[in-house]
């Protein structure tokens, strides 16, 4: 495994409070698992919507910028995930060959603060990208 992924490994806490949406509303609170297992890396995820509703999900990848098919997923048939200079870690999500999302999670200098900037390209109705800021659990 590559060495750089380390600082984002481990569970992180979403702060409602410095996010900010443009498509949808920011949740009241939120977790996320970031685990590494034989060079792949999941993503465990779990929201509480502003209106009290649970969403969550997970995928893993691969951190090598090749795209995999990301099989029963109705939204995107590929997804790469890439480390990026700059504790950048990447993820894009493609539906016939177009790119529907991308999520670049980004580290502050110490790794104790992960911002994610989820971008999601809608045919119809334009761009829209959410920052969600998460800190470390302790």
């Amino acid at each position: 495994m590559d060495e750089r992924l380390n600082p984002f490994l481990g569970t992180w806490i979403l702060d409602p409070d410095l996010s900010q949406y443009e498509q949808g509303g920011v949740p009241l609170g939120g977790s996320m698992k970031i685990l590494e297992k034989n060079g792949e890396i999941g993503f465990f995820m779990k929201t509480v919507e502003d209106d009290g509703e649970t969403v969550e999900a997970n995928f893993a990848g691969i951190p090598d910028g090749e795209d995999r098919t990301m099989p029963q997923n109705p939204f995107a048939d590929t997804l790469s995930l890439s480390l990026e200079m700059g504790h950048i870690l990447t993820s894009e999500a493609k539906r016939g060959g177009l790119t529907v999302m991308v999520a670049k999670r980004e580290l502050n200098d110490d790794s104790t603060q992960l911002t994610i900037y989820q971008t999601v390209h809608l045919l119809d109705a334009g761009s829209f990208t959410n920052e969600a800021v998460y800190v470390r659990a302790h």
